[in-house]
């Protein structure tokens, strides 16, 4: 609905009918999403006595980003002080560059130089932050239940050339104010080159569906309000990351959903080889593992004899995705139906 051109009354209704914010958590995102439709096209006619409901879902979430925007400017303000150069990225970065608008965030994301990273994690501590995770590319800090920041020190998922698209992405990032730190963002090109790696991922892990489509409508905005994308720098990033495969991937999905938004002539010169369809085949097939462990591990923490059914579990499943052909989401319709599904 989203991205339709039009809406019936029928459709607003229908959506808002009885809404209750406390126990329709996943209808409260289809409406956020409306909400932000009526916003972004004031056009569209919509009922007076709606307004309301529609407004209020856009002050609930405003309310829902502070305590995370102040949690992230706290850091900031501290990094600025020891001349530790800090990047927004993901939502984070999305919500300064559309500031009066609300995003449905549960932490924002921020990338600090590699070399750095163990003084920035050690500055958070003496913010009050305390450490609630430790992943391959970051880790998180929370303060509180209401503010999560993760700390990056590296931002592609991939094992080839990280740390030398690392330092590029911050060389060429764009100077912000951010409610007075001076922040990065990517480039433009790093940017969208980001947002559809992360969004490949997002679908791998079967994230929500806030998630799944937030990567399309971020894109949206980004290559709307910017004329010249540099498409190809794009691509060499994706070509030096051995993300190439999925990259073409998104672009393609991309365009299925928002046909001819990206140059048909840019994504048929995307020839990808033997080694990279193997190694997209390899990193797929992996983080389906990771994400069905994951899983399993939820669901059988539940049960007795934890740990010969989380196991035989994981074993079972290894053994099932090592023989599953390589993952095609050129077939738009699944993906698609997957990615909107309810």
């Amino acid at each position: 609905m989203y991205l339709k051109k039009s809406v019936t009354k029928d459709e607003v209704y229908h959506l808002l009918y009885d809404f209750n914010y406390d126990i329709e958590k996943e209808k409260l995102t289809f409406n956020f999403l409306l909400a932000h439709l009526f916003q972004n096209n004031p056009h569209i006619e919509i009922p007076n006595e709606i307004k309301p409901r529609l407004e209020g879902i856009l002050k609930l979430f405003q309310y829902y980003n502070v305590p995370l925007l102040l949690g992230l400017k706290q850091l900031t303000n501290e990094l600025n002080k020891k001349n530790i150069p800090v990047m927004l990225v993901k939502g984070a970065a999305m919500r300064l560059i559309e500031p009066n608008k609300a995003r449905m965030m549960y932490d924002v994301d921020c990338a600090v130089p590699k070399e750095t990273f163990n003084e920035v994690i050690d500055i958070s501590k003496k913010l009050g932050f305390k450490i609630n995770g430790i992943y391959p590319n970051a880790t998180e800090i929370i303060k509180g239940d209401k503010q999560k920041i993760d700390v990056h020190h590296l931002l592609v998922k991939s094992d080839k050339n990280t740390d030398k698209i690392y330092k590029n992405i911050f060389q060429r990032a764009k100077q912000y104010n951010f409610y007075g730190s001076s922040v990065l963002i990517p480039n433009t090109e790093d940017f969208l080159f980001l947002l559809f790696n992360n969004g490949y991922d997002n679908i791998i892990y079967s994230q929500p569906f806030y998630k799944n489509i937030s990567w399309l409508l971020d894109g949206i905005h980004i290559i709307k309000n910017n004329k010249d994308i540099s498409w190809n720098q794009i691509i060499e990033n994706a070509k030096q990351t051995g993300t190439l495969a999925q990259t073409k991937i998104m672009l393609e999905l991309f365009n299925h959903f928002l046909p001819n938004t990206i140059p048909n002539n840019i994504i048929s010169s995307i020839k990808i080889s033997e080694q990279e369809e193997k190694d997209f085949n390899f990193y797929t097939k992996k983080h389906l593992f990771f994400s069905k462990a994951q899983q399993l591990k939820e669901q059988i923490q539940k049960t007795k004899n934890f740990k010969k059914i989380k196991l035989f579990s994981i074993f079972l499943y290894l053994k099932i995705i090592q023989k599953t052909p390589i993952i095609n989401s050129l077939f738009f319709d699944k993906t698609a139906n997957r990615i909107f599904k309810i």
